[in-house]
């Protein structure tokens, strides 16, 4: 890992870092505190940094989640294996993603002489074991000798943001279905004839949400284990849009939300597991549902590029710079605390086991698209 240490170019924080030597004159100062073995046994995550945001000492649980043979000189993303760091000369902080990240802002409000806690989203770079870090980050002023350092404290509290989610689905998102349910039973039992048809297809499509809500979530924590089995066979994206579609007939008649679908290709064929596009294509109409206001139109297609399919959803609203850049990150979600597994999800589901990829467009001009592409298949005869 080699980065410039007099680097001026960045987008966020100050690039510059101090050299080796200067590191060397800072671990002595560092040095002269005395650090029990008790801080160096906590089981957290336990950097000192300088003022230039690099590491001076690091406790045994650091040097443990490491896989860096020299930690000494980085800087905290640097170490810890974040996607980001390397994107620019000055590395750790300098990047826009940085802006978002609460590891910066935590050792920034405490080189202002202030302690704060941040929550921190570090997406990993290939090879390591999990796809993302979620962290609860620490800051305090520590002064030594003549220097002023930062003591920089990280729990990974993964386990806590997937129970909030699964809460935040089972409170809310399967709570709300199941009063729907309860709504078109009622509305059932003093329909008339053609009328009542009309409520038993949106009870259907009621239940088969709740039952694909269910699903997901289930396949997501299996891909996220690595113990996902996906059953591959031909399959026509045609009819995936179609059965996606037909999961939000009451989700469009209760929020009075059109759905048209369009088709521009005659044999958008893929060899995939149905099951797992499928899934994809819902959370790509979900997030245009719970983006969309009433009365609003969204759209879902396929195309075809000629050595690959894709399909996508469309819906008119816009989003923020920081949804954009935060995007995929398996904690933040625009529709608050608790949520953000659905487009993290679209991605591991794509990427690991349908050989795909998820992209998203989002401009003022053309409202926000999201697109899942495959490799097409090729009939061999």
């Amino acid at each position: 890992m080699h980065f410039d240490y007099d680097a001026t170019d960045t987008d966020f924080l100050p690039a510059p870092r101090y050299h080796p030597d200067e590191i060397e004159i800072q671990c002595a100062d560092l040095f002269s505190i005395p650090l029990t073995t008790g801080i160096l046994d906590l089981p957290f995550i336990l950097f000192v940094v300088n003022d230039k945001r690099q590491i001076i000492w690091l406790n045994h649980k650091a040097a443990e989640s490491i896989r860096l043979e020299h930690a000494i000189g980085l800087r905290p993303g640097e170490a810890l294996g974040c996607i980001h760091s390397s994107e620019n000369a000055g590395g750790c902080g300098t990047t826009r993603f940085c802006q978002y990240c609460g590891t910066p802002a935590a050792i920034m409000k405490a080189l202002a002489g202030t302690e704060d806690m941040e929550e921190c989203v570090i997406q990993l770079n290939e090879g390591y074991d999990l796809d993302a870090l979620d962290l609860l980050v620490w800051a305090k002023p520590l002064k030594a000798g003549a220097g002023n350092y930062i003591l920089f404290v990280a729990q990974d509290v993964s386990d806590q943001k997937r129970h909030e989610v699964l809460e935040r689905i089972f409170y809310h998102d399967i709570g709300n279905t199941i009063a729907g349910i309860r709504s078109m039973l009622e509305l059932i039992t003093v329909a008339k004839d053609d009328v009542g048809v009309d409520y038993l297809r949106y009870l259907r499509s009621a239940a088969d949400q709740l039952v694909e809500e269910i699903d997901s979530q289930r396949a997501l924590k299996e891909a996220e284990a690595g113990t996902l089995a996906a059953e591959p066979i031909q399959v026509d994206l045609s009819d995936t849009i179609e059965r996606a579609v037909r999961l939000f007939d009451y989700s469009a008649v209760s929020r009075d939300i059109r759905v048209e679908a369009y088709n521009h290709c005659e044999n958008c064929i893929v060899v995939c597991d149905p099951a797992l596009v499928c899934r994809i294509a819902v959370n790509m109409l979900k997030n245009a549902f719970e983006a969309s206001e009433r009365n609003r139109t969204i759209r879902i297609g396929c195309d075809d590029s000629g050595t690959s399919v894709s399909i996508w959803v469309w819906n008119p609203a816009v989003l923020s710079q920081e949804a954009r850049l935060r995007m995929f990150q398996r904690s933040f979600s625009t529709k608050g605390k608790g949520r953000g597994l659905g487009t993290y999800g679209m991605k591991i589901l794509a990427e690991r086991y349908l050989n795909g990829s998820v992209s998203f467009t989002s401009e003022p001009e053309t409202g926000t698209t999201f697109r899942l592409t495959l490799p097409k298949w090729h009939n061999p005869s």
